[in-house]
């Protein structure tokens, strides 16, 4: 199983430059930027520090969604030629702490080079991983693999329980498309459903939800299935909910894929549902006015559904995002709830 999991790609640049223990972050940076491919043999936290400076020096701070969306692709293209050396799943500098996840994803590859960027996701994921990300919906801790997207806000969780304590649907079967940390079928499940199909491309999705269905007290309805969106359902369905990105761009990682949709990902999405959907069945849609705040150039993907004539709206509800402190903001989450037409 290991072997099919997503994992960062290892390096095999061989002529990498080693960085001298004193070099300033700054002129790291300016390396980087000029093309060269360097390997950290010192210390994680000079890495570290030659990657905030080539942040500096690319920017982030563009004037349109766009723009800021190009800065990023360039810093992490650039990113990828600092590069540091792994022996025995071990990163080989003095001040880097265990990261279960090198022996996890890379069991018949003891040594190898990886970049620093990679590192640090990796580090960053088993730290989230180890000690569990709280979902006050749930009243419990689940545990998000290496590579899976779990929110770190939760105004759209507690929208989508207000809808389903109250929704008027069949408690047969629920499907939960592109599931992620698992958050939204554990939900189903606990909310009484016969059957909650949980689904995601990204095979580390998956993988962490085993983890944790099996320190449920009691075995889930959960049935977990690879594959794009839907899969492919043995039975009708009586609602599908769905969780999806809430900006268009350019996928380029499993993490990407949770937080940007490419053009004709939501017109699949709905050929599928008219396909499996029961007669009475209803699509949840979880969104956000986000779209409209950032990206006014972009068709709206569930309007233009219902322009469409396939579906109805059968309701709307909305709440507004809490901003961050010393911060405001006019976005409000959704779920669109429609029925066949």
């Amino acid at each position: 199983m290991t072997a099919s999991l997503e994992r960062p790609r290892i390096s095999t640049d061989t002529g990498a430059i080693p960085v001298p223990p004193g070099a300033r972050p700054e002129a790291i940076a300016a390396r980087l930027m000029a093309g060269q491919v360097l390997i950290l043999k010192h210390s994680y936290g000079q890495g570290v520090r030659a990657l905030e400076a080539l942040r500096a020096l690319v920017g982030s701070d563009g004037t349109s969604f766009a723009e800021r969306a190009a800065q990023d692709r360039v810093f992490e293209d650039t990113a990828q030629r600092l590069l540091v050396g792994v022996s025995n799943h071990k990163v080989v500098l003095s001040d880097v702490p265990e990261i279960g996840f090198l022996s996890a994803l890379y069991p018949e590859t003891p040594s190898f080079i990886l970049s620093l960027s990679w590192v640090q996701a990796l580090h960053g994921a088993w730290e989230r991983f180890e000690a569990g990300v709280h979902f006050p919906v749930l009243g419990r801790r689940l545990h998000p693999y290496y590579g899976v997207y779990a929110p770190s806000r939760m105004t759209h969780l507690e929208l989508f329980a207000t809808w389903l304590s109250g929704a008027e649907v069949h408690k047969g079967i629920a499907v939960d498309v592109g599931t992620g940390c698992g958050v939204l079928a554990m939900m189903l499940a606990r909310r009484g459903f016969a059957q909650v199909v949980a689904t995601d491309i990204n095979p580390n999705a998956l993988e962490g939800i085993r983890g944790d269905l099996e320190r449920e007290p009691t075995p889930a309805p959960i049935v977990l299935k690879q594959g794009d969106l839907l899969c492919e359902q043995d039975d009708p369905v009586d609602l599908v909910v769905f969780n999806p990105p809430w900006t268009q761009g350019e996928v380029r990682s499993s993490i990407d894929q949770a937080l940007l949709f490419e053009p004709g990902m939501f017109e699949r999405f709905f050929e599928q549902c008219e396909a499996c959907l029961k007669p009475d069945g209803r699509v949840a849609v979880i969104f956000s006015t986000i779209i409209r705040l950032v990206q006014p150039e972009v068709d709206h993907p569930i309007e233009a559904e219902l322009s469409r004539g396939r579906f109805v709206l059968d309701e709307r509800l909305q709440r507004k995002v809490k901003p961050a402190p010393g911060r405001r903001t006019r976005e409000r989450v959704e779920v669109w709830v429609l029925r066949r037409a």
